[in-house]
């Protein structure tokens, strides 16, 4: 037999293509005549008056409700379904079944109505119609009434089943598996309270006085008590050690010890009698249906789902504790002996599709532990807010004025952290991460407890959006202005004779400090206090937006801030950066290796969070203050929910810290050099002009390419050029293009003005 051609083989699919479509419109021209003719049928049957059908209508409805009686609703009901399937049948025999299905239900639904009618002492003609009627008299007359309904029952299904493909089967299962669900999760409701009954019976008998006898306790009594399966709290707390970086709920003694105890502030200051905020001055907690944490059920229920997720995947791994926080919920998997971490870790979205989470964070291993942590978000979070924390202790009276309030773990415990400890800190995360108020719930958190003779901020905001709340506050502290025109750094500008002036306030503290010969601020305090001498302040530097200072002044901001991050923490001043764009040319390697301390919010990838953190992590985060935050020393970052606190809240304390007082500290430290009131008016700042001049020397000749090189801006060469002009350090002479250098006159000017050693104005 010949094989059929390329061209009968095509005509054949246009065939086959033809004649789909024309069955597909053959049934959407059925079902659309099936639908109107049963609405028009619904209609007849609902209102059969002549007014509302016609005459026409009023006989067809006389003759349907006559003849079918209530049973007549099931006819307009069908016809929809019954006309399309048969449209798009092909078989005539089958389109034919339909028909003779849809005659069978209506009359065995007509008789078992009339069955029923008879039951209750209704009349069958009005119930079934005459078709019931006749259909269960017969049956009845055969069968008698209950094998009437044996019979007529079966043969309703049967063509129900084929009008509409009723799987019955099916169903039974469906309402099977309910039921055996059902009946499990009483079972193990009923396993639940019987162990918490256990486990209170026990607590309470520990909980009794011991007996007065001198035998000891069975070690077995106490192995009969079962392992709970949640982790505690306080388990937990207890294995994290208390090194320098580590978030705590208390400083720890040696370092609460080793600070110099709080003096009362002097008489004579103009903060004698200042008055610290009230927590009043804070919302409280919104009304919450809990703590966030999932009920136990529900933790049961999500941890036989991740171990039949990992078996499914051929791994074998048992939940042997589970943590749950007010955010987050930390299952413990335990993998079996031969299975690789790297296994469960890969499998990370199949977890998370499978549990159905917005996102799950894996800690392959936990530290200090033998097993893999799994974090997932609770579907009911809990509000977190600054006043709870501060209510609640999170920081003590013996805990040093740096500390500040991180959140609640996940476990739920509150943690805090010391920048002295630290002694900075980089804060990194995306738009609307929660990066702004982590800042502002720290800044508040301090200001909460210390005076402003004791700790001062120098916040630098080029945004001019989060930082003008603390506009006028006494703990403000400005090293390029006077007490009374201290403000909110908002200008780049500013910013940079800000952070050049710190540091020149660093190394004058250096010098009072190797005077007296202490080496950091705790014992230059305590020798101030024996001495009987003002004590010094802390100093720290909030800087909200990073990125745009290193834009506009990278050489010289990222130089002042290496020098204060390897210096400054001795003479007590500490960094806090912000920065929502944690890329390389704003996280750079040098500031990195000087503040291992970081908090990392929620990111976009997880490029990002490895600049952040030298690790993966942040990117799973839920944002809205979930973050990590990675200790000085830690294997890994622990992660907390920080606090919130709103605008309102934050101008009711500064107006409060307003009402205080303005900033006040030593016009000394801030009054500016000759020298550099003589170069404000020309937008010159002292450091350039020294290093301009020093330039000159070294290349012995001036132009405006060469400073233009060395600055990196025409405007600033330009303004240089001319002020070097004005001051007479250079001339042009008439009828010549080239500079006329006076080196005498440029010598005399360092040696009058500069220290020869660092470029800095003389004392």
């Amino acid at each position: 037999m010949p094989k059929p051609g390329r061209a009968q083989l095509k005509l054949s699919k246009e065939r086959r293509q033809t004649s789909g479509r024309r069955a597909r419109l053959k049934g959407l021209g059925g079902g659309l005549l099936g639908g109107a003719l049963g609405l028009y049928l619904a209609w007849l049957l609902a209102w059969p008056q002549p007014q509302s059908a016609g005459r026409v209508g009023a006989k067809i409805a006389l003759v349907l409700q006559g003849a079918l009686g209530r049973s007549a609703w099931f006819l307009p009901l069908s016809l929809v379904g019954i006309l399309a399937r048969k449209a798009a049948r092909k078989d005539a025999a089958r389109r034919s079944l339909l028909w003779v299905s849809l005659a069978a239900a209506l009359a065995f639904a007509a008789a078992l109505l009339g069955l029923l009618a008879a039951l209750f002492g209704a009349s069958p003609v009005a119930w079934g119609g005459a078709v019931g009627n006749r259909l269960q008299g017969l049956l009845v007359n055969v069968f008698g009434a209950f094998g009437a309904f044996l019979v007529a029952a079966p043969f309703l299904l049967v063509a129900l089943n084929v009008l509409y493909g009723l799987d019955y089967l099916e169903g039974v299962k469906a309402v099977g598996r309910l039921l055996r669900d059902d009946f499990n999760d009483w079972r193990r409701d009923r396993q639940s309270v019987a162990q918490k009954l256990r486990e209170a019976k026990a607590a309470a008998a520990l909980e009794k006085p011991a007996p007065m006898t001198s035998a000891p306790v069975s070690a077995s009594s106490s192995s009969s008590k079962p392992s709970p399966r949640l982790v505690p709290a306080a388990a937990e707390s207890a294995e994290s050690e208390p090194n320098s970086g580590k978030p705590s709920r208390h400083a720890p003694a040696d370092a609460a010890q080793a600070a110099p105890k709080r003096r009362p502030p002097d008489p004579a200051s103009p903060f004698a009698g200042y008055a610290p905020p009230s927590a009043d001055l804070l919302d409280l907690p919104k009304n919450q249906a809990g703590s966030g944490k999932p009920p136990s059920e529900e933790l049961d229920t999500t941890s036989r789902r991740l171990e039949k997720t990992l078996h499914d995947f051929g791994i074998s791994a048992a939940v042997v504790g589970v943590t749950p926080g007010p955010v987050i919920t930390r299952y413990e998997l335990e993998p079996a002996a031969g299975v690789k971490v790297s296994s469960i870790v890969a499998r990370e979205s199949d977890i998370a599709l499978a549990l159905k989470a917005k996102g799950i964070r894996l800690l392959a291993p936990i530290p200090g532990k033998g097993a893999v942590g799994v974090e997932i978000p609770n579907p009911r979070p809990a509000f977190v807010v600054l006043r709870e924390l501060l209510e609640r202790g999170a920081l003590g009276s013996k805990d040093p004025l740096t500390s500040f309030i991180l959140g609640l773990s996940a476990d739920g415990e509150q943690r805090t952290a010391d920048l002295q400890k630290m002694p900075h800190l980089l804060v990194a995360g995306a738009t609307n991460s929660g990066k702004s108020v982590f800042l502002h719930v720290m800044i508040l958190s301090i200001l909460y407890r210390a005076r402003p003779d004791e700790l001062k901020f120098v916040m630098i905001d080029p945004k001019r959006l989060e930082m003008t709340f603390y506009s006028g506050i006494p703990h403000l502290f400005d090293p390029t202005a006077s007490p009374e025109n201290a403000s909110v750094i908002t200008s780049a500008k500013h910013a940079r004779q800000a952070l050049d002036a710190l540091v020149r306030f660093m190394d004058a503290r250096y010098e009072k400090f190797a005077k007296w010969g202490v080496r950091n601020i705790d014992s230059y305090n305590q020798e101030a206090d024996r001495r009987g001498e003002p004590r010094e302040y802390f100093v720290i530097v909030v800087i909200d937006e990073l990125a745009d200072l290193m834009l506009l002044s990278r050489d010289s901001v990222e130089t002042a801030i290496q020098r204060l991050a390897q210096m400054a923490r001795a003479v007590g001043i500490h960094l806090v950066l912000s920065t929502q764009r944690p890329s390389v040319d704003v996280i750079t390697g040098v500031i990195k290796a000087n503040l291992p301390c970081r908090v990392a919010l929620q990111v976009i990838s997880r490029i990002d969070s490895k600049v952040i953190l030298d690790s993966s992590g942040a990117e799973s985060l839920q944002g809205r203050g979930d973050l990590l935050f990675l200790a000085a020393g830690a294997q890994k970052p622990e992660r907390c929910q920080g606090a919130y606190v709103s605008e309102e809240e934050i101008r009711r304390v500064t107006a409060h810290l307003v009402a205080q007082g303005g900033p006040s500290y030593a016009p000394w430290e801030a009054a500016p050099s000759a020298l550099s009131a003589d170069l404000g008016p020309h937008g010159v700042a002292p450091e350039d002009f020294a290093r301009a001049l020093k330039l000159i020397i070294e290349r012995r000749r001036v132009s405006q390419d060469l400073l233009k090189s060395q600055f990196g801006s025409s405007a600033r060469a330009t303004n240089l050029l001319s002020l070097l002009e004005v001051k007479g350090l250079i001339h042009k002479p008439d009828g010549s293009n080239r500079w006329e250098i006076r080196f005498d006159q440029i010598e005399d000017c360092l040696k009058k003005n500069f220290s020869s050693a660092s470029g800095t104005p003389a004392p």
